[in-house]
């Protein structure tokens, strides 16, 4: 069904949890409010409320001449950035449903305390509602506040759950107080109806990251000089294993005596260079994301993730692991795929992961070069590696698959399937 559809069923339809959609016109795209986050703290609070929305400044502006000599005013501008841009998903969302053909897109930086409050009064003309990612991520303060403005809305209210490790008990407060009808987890569907379904009432769907393949792409030309390559953070201890840090380590000890040229870096790169770094690999290494401890909905996640952050940054990943979860059975798994599966796909970069789920996408040895959780096979992995043959193959059947199935534009249809069908049920 298309939005026009959804409009025409909207007017006499309630959906979900008793709120009822405006009628609109048929012809006429979905207009739809994109809340989105340009970090999080006051310092973001301050930097957008004063420069992009009271002086309505832009990324990389300068101070007006009188002021640029004034070290305080110069490094407040140079705050004038996209803060998300070494997460690439961020973006990658933002653009898929701002490109919509069916939607009419007003984004929203919440930061921007001008915009966001202009917005929250404007709520009812509204035909769609969308809480990001990055505003429901790593800081749900503002949302919390403005929590009861919502009231006045008479969309469907979607919440994208960003860092599901993190900060859960805010997020479903936010989803519950809200009324919200739908929440996008990237976590393998039972275990999001586990977190959310109980708490919210709100429909719960399966929303993993995808392949923005405008910006992750074979480059033409580019030499791929790295055998082994990885980018990207260390996780936590509160995480509570340890298994993408081993296979990383791992390579980092024995990839050189093996005659591999590996290019360990431990930190993000923002997408073009991120892009060009997969187009310089051979293949990447990795693992799933998230945690195997969703124990009493994360409520132990929540406990180590405070003590780790708040009491006690030092600590080690045994220190952890026997405070919080040894002897702990794991019950719902939170492990799921990432972005940063999609983006070397893209780019027809080959993977050597751990074994997992990956939601049911990314089947071993198919789309990727398997390796057992016990390394008992990483000798034959790497030699399978090695054979340039069967490395472009995986690498090419990951590409198909995913272009065909699993883009940012597929999950976005799939986004407004999913709200069509409840608005008209």
């Amino acid at each position: 069904m298309s939005i026009a559809e959804l409009q025409r069923v909207a007017a006499p339809v309630a959906i979900t949890r008793g709120r009822w959609v405006p009628p609109v016109p048929a012809a006429s795209r979905m207009r739809t409010l994109y809340l989105d986050a340009n970090g999080v703290g006051w310092r973001s609070i301050l930097i957008d409320t004063l420069l992009r929305g009271v002086l309505e400044c832009r990324d990389g502006d300068l101070p007006p001449k009188p002021l640029r000599r004034f070290r305080p005013v110069a490094a407040l501008f140079r705050q004038l950035r996209d803060v998300n841009e070494a997460l690439s998903y961020i973006a990658d969302w933002r653009e898929a449903i701002a490109g919509s053909p069916e939607l009419d897109v007003e984004l929203c930086n919440i930061n921007n305390l001008i915009h966001f409050g202009r917005c929250l009064r404007r709520l009812n003309e509204y035909d769609l509602i969308i809480v990001s990612h990055a505003a429901a991520g790593d800081d749900v303060g503002l949302l919390l506040r403005a929590a009861a403005r919502f009231d006045r809305r008479r969309a469907p209210l979607v919440v994208f759950i960003g860092n599901e490790y993190d900060l859960l008990p805010d997020k479903i407060r936010f989803t519950r107080e809200t009324g919200a009808e739908f929440v996008c987890t990237q976590l393998p569907i039972e275990a999001g109806r586990y977190l959310y379904g109980w708490a919210t009432g709100a429909q719960v769907i399966e929303m993993p990251h995808a392949l923005n393949a405008a910006n992750f792409h074979p480059v033409p030309d580019r030499a791929r000089d790295i055998d082994i390559g990885f980018a990207g953070d260390i996780y936590w201890p509160f995480i509570g294993d340890r298994e993408r840090t081993e296979i990383i380590e791992w390579f980092e000890r024995h990839g050189e005596g093996r005659g591999l040229r590996c290019d360990i870096r431990k930190n993000r790169l923002p997408r073009q260079e991120w892009n060009l770094f997969l187009n310089g690999c051979r293949a990447m290494i990795g693992a799933e994301s998230g945690t195997y401890y969703l124990n009493e909905r994360g409520r132990v996640l929540d406990e180590a993730r405070r003590f780790n952050l708040s009491e006690n940054r030092a600590a080690t990943f045994d220190e952890i692991y026997d405070k919080f979860y040894r002897g702990l059975p794991r019950g719902v798994s939170g492990k799921c795929i990432s972005s940063r599966h999609f983006e070397p796909i893209g780019t027809k970069t080959c993977q050597l992961l751990l074994e997992g789920n990956y939601n049911g996408i990314l089947k071993p040895d198919e789309h990727y070069i398997a390796i057992k959780r016990d390394f008992t096979n990483i000798d034959d992995a790497i030699e399978r590696f090695r054979d340039t043959g069967y490395r472009t193959r995986i690498a090419d059947r990951a590409y198909d698959f995913v272009m065909a199935e699993h883009t940012y534009r597929h999950r976005v249809e799939k986004l407004l399937r999913v709200v069509t069908a409840t608005v008209r049920a």
